[in-house]
């Protein structure tokens, strides 16, 4: 059987379940799991007459490698009005950035298998923005419509004979006004095709749950549902072997069914490991399950997944324990995109935002507000990342005109399913959200929505506790937060959106309760982090967000104003785009908010800030999401001898801060200074420097003035690149002075050339304000800072990547694809 069931009745599919299948004893070395399928479409973006017709003209289509995200691709009409990717009238444009919404076709040939005999052919999308029609050889065979959750169609009884070529044609749909951040548009996740035996393991019919976990042993437990009716009697064995981190192998006893016409078989397995390696958030050691189906003594599929070992509890008074410990989650909420590649989730780009979030600090991810992609969760695995999976950022009550409450109602179950289905087998995964800011979410209609998506959530998952986003009621005026106790009642775990200050006289009304902020604000970092150490029902604090994102254009930032009070809005106009909210700016780079959290948790002991001057008449406005307008920088030109507020973060008792050697104060830091102490210094260039000490330890961190840039470095990321099309390249810029010093003020205008065995994807900076195209390898420095992506072309050789300025030398980078 294919899932979720609701998919398939929507995308016509034709169900294993209902054919009474023979054990294939002649073909099974014929039969795959998710071979690649991203290579060799074509694209064209608008509506597209007859796009599904197999004798469509495709002359001029634009030639693609899976994932695509045709909504930064640049404007053919370049104006005031359109500049790269951006249009400045967009309908709803401050949600998404002022990013393209639309039409796109794509089309592939697809050979049907000489020996394709009674096998089944499964395409396997991760997910397309936002709502996508497949038709095979002119006939539709599917849709799909909400842009974030998986989805497989069979396709077999729609190909032509074997030998012979098949088109496959896919509609992508971002109709617009469809959602309050940027979603990205068109096959943004990569495909992936099976080719099955009549009686095979269903897809996603594999589940692995660990009980009974000790340092000596643990259980294992693996139910395998079996897709498509063998015949009555057929003999069905199941066997599985389990593959520690270091190879051992652990094989399971197998297990035998005959097989009854009525129903698709479940077989279960189970057994012990012996002294298992546990995983964890600073060791997330994974093991690897394989196992086979045989019948009538023939294997006819073989299933490969990873799973952890590891146990999750909490309560009121114990916290959160992960395998009997109690974890703290130091926590990130983020949205999909991958920053200058919009919302291609290419697995070393989503590798990638999750390798830098657990470098700087983070050990849990609030996928905000919908389910991640699959390679998230790989890397989320691999790395020791805690994810809370979230389903839906609405119900039945819309947000945007036309966002998924259009579809809820029909679709709301086997959406969620599916994420539960794919996601299950997620060690990282420890909790399941079903909504964020639900306007209806404490209302009688809402509450039994609520429940009817935990029961989705349970019929498939009951070892993970349930949780759902609550905030004050903005969009219901009239009620107080003690209304909220109705939609609180039926989670496990419950999530508050900006309410620390409610944390305590709650855990008075409901002692049970366990609690987390679910979004919070940096300037409430210190506040937030002091409830989570203070109450162990308080398990942890996601700031919104952990990196910045495309859309709810500058909702972080910070503004000069002629009065300290007045207005301040909530989005920003054009040319604005980024949120500017995120600890992380979309290159990967710490923002200043990221190193006074540091010091909050402990990651670091001493750092300094430096506000940027406001002018005499001016107030700095910053917006509840925004934070300090400072720099980690002693570069203020034009401001010689006047007096800048110096800031110095750190958990020591007691700093000192010199300017070129000469003593400028010392002051202690008490618990109410919340890690910061204040210095006004008159500014000078040189060398700013703070120091404290720890213990017998002396701690020092310095800022230096640099002089004006004279050279480009680039670093990359890897030493080597995997000759492999999606592999993918990061190169950060820097502009440097002589001494090797950031030159943080350049801004120089740089343009980047690929050749060789790679190409270039995108190029760009961190600034908030677009700054024209992503793609055409021409950008600006920010802060001094940029990034080059390159991508493979798939064949192992040199790549050269040479950047130009007019005012540097040319910057050269030579390495290998292997």
């Amino acid at each position: 059987m294919l899932f979720p069931s609701k998919i398939i009745s929507r995308g016509l599919f034709f169900l294993l379940i209902s054919l009474l299948c023979s054990c294939d004893k002649a073909a099974r070395n014929d039969s795959f799991r998710e071979r690649d399928f991203n290579a060799d479409w074509i694209c064209q973006l608008g509506e597209i007459a007859h796009g599904d017709s197999p004798d469509l003209d495709e002359s001029g289509w634009k030639s693609v490698h899976l994932p695509h995200d045709w909504s930064i691709e640049d404007y053919t009409q370049q104006d005031s009005l359109h500049q790269g990717p951006f249009y400045k009238n967009l309908p709803g444009g401050r949600d998404v950035g002022y990013l393209r919404d639309g039409i796109a076709w794509y089309r592939k040939e697809y050979r049907t298998p000489e020996k394709l005999r009674d096998k089944h052919v499964i395409l396997d999308f991760d997910g397309i923005q936002t709502q996508m029609e497949l038709w095979v050889n002119g006939i539709k065979t599917g849709e799909h419509v909400y842009g974030y959750t998986p989805f497989k169609f069979d396709i077999t009884s729609r190909l032509n004979d074997p030998g012979v070529i098949n088109i496959i044609a896919i509609k992508t749909l971002n109709k617009g006004e469809n959602s309050r951040w940027f979603a990205g548009a068109g096959i943004y996740r990569p495909v992936h095709i099976s080719i099955l035996n009549p009686v095979s393991i269903a897809p996603w019919g594999v589940q692995i749950t660990t009980r009974d976990i000790s340092e000596e042993s643990a259980r294992i437990n693996i139910n395998v549902r079996i897709g498509g009716l063998p015949e009555e009697g057929a003999e069905l064995e199941c066997r599985a072997k389990l593959i520690s981190p270091e190879g051992k192998i652990t094989v399971l006893d197998p297990v035998h069914m005959a097989a009854k016409g009525s129903s698709a078989p479940m077989l279960k397995l189970s057994g012990s490991i012996k002294i298992p390696r546990l995983w964890s958030t600073e060791q997330p050691d994974l093991y690897r399950a394989s196992i086979t189906l045989h019948c009538d003594g023939r294997e006819t599929d073989r299933y490969e997944t990873t799973f952890g070992i590891r146990s999750i509890g909490y309560s009121a008074e114990g916290g959160l324990l992960l395998n009997g410990k109690e974890i703290l989650m130091k926590g990130a909420c983020m949205h999909h995109d991958n920053g200058l590649l919009g919302a291609a989730a290419f697995p070393d780009a989503e590798f990638r935002r999750v390798r830098v979030m657990k470098e700087n600090g983070f050990n849990a991810i609030r996928c905000s507000h919908n389910p991640p992609s699959v390679d998230f969760l790989d890397a989320c695995d691999k790395l020791g990342m805690l994810v809370i999976d979230e389903a839906f950022d609405h119900w039945v009550k819309p947000k945007r005109p036309g966002d998924y409450s259009n579809y809820f109602p029909e679709w709301h179950k086997a959406d969620i399913q599916a994420m539960v289905y794919r996601d299950r087998n997620h060690p990282s995964v420890i909790m399941w959200s079903y909504g964020n800011e639900i306007q209806e979410r404490a209302d009688p209609e809402g509450i039994e929505i609520g429940k009817k998506l935990i029961s989705a959530i349970r019929e498939l998952d009951q070892t993970r506790p349930v949780t759902q986003a609550i905030c004050e009621f903005w969009d219901n005026p009239g009620k107080e937060w003690d209304h909220t106790a109705g939609a609180f009642e039926i989670m496990d775990i419950c999530a508050y959106n900006y309410q620390y200050l409610n944390y305590e006289p709650d855990h008075i009304k409901y002692p049970d309760r366990v609690m987390y902020g679910a979004e919070t604000v940096p300037q409430h970092a210190w506040e937030n982090w002091e409830m989570v150490k203070k109450h162990a029902y308080v398990i942890g604090d996601f700031v919104w967000t952990g990196m910045d994102y495309i859309g709810e254009s500058g909702i972080g930032h910070v503004h000069l104003s002629d009065a300290a009070g007045g207005e301040n809005w909530f989005l920003q106009p054009w040319p604005w785009y980024l949120s500017w909210c995120g600890d992380i700016d979309i290159l990967g780079n710490k923002k200043p908010q990221s190193y006074y959290r540091d010091v909050v948790w402990g990651e670091s002991k001493l750092e300094i800030m430096v506000s940027k001057p406001v002018p005499e008449g001016k107030f700095s406005r910053i917006s509840y999401w925004g934070w300090n307008d400072e720099l980690n920088s002693w570069n203020w030109e034009g401001e010689e001898g006047k007096p800048l507020k110096v800031k110095v973060y750190s958990s020591l008792p007691e700093v000192r801060l010199e300017l070129n050697g000469r003593l400028i104060g010392s002051k202690k830091i008490l618990p109410a200074d919340r890690y910061i102490a204040e210095f006004e210094v008159n500014y000078m260039p040189g060398e700013l420097m703070a120091s404290g000490v720890d213990g017998e330890k002396e701690e020092l961190v310095s800022l230096k003035t640099a002089e004006e840039a004279s050279q480009l470095i680039l670093s990359p990321e890897i030493e080597t690149l995997a000759a492999q099309r999606n592999s993918l390249l990061y190169i950060p810029v820097e502009a440097r002075d002589i001494k090797g010093v950031l030159a943080i003020n350049d801004d120089s205008e740089l343009e980047a050339f690929v050749s060789g065995e790679g190409e270039l994807l995108a190029a760009g900076n961190a600034s908030p304000l677009h700054d024209g195209s992503f793609t055409d390898g021409k950008f600006k420095l920010f802060r001094g800072k940029g990034l080059i992506i390159v991508r493979s072309t798939g064949a192992p050789g040199e790549i050269i990547v040479e950047l130009k300025s007019k005012h540097m030398d040319r910057a050269r980078l030579s390495l290998e694809a292997l």
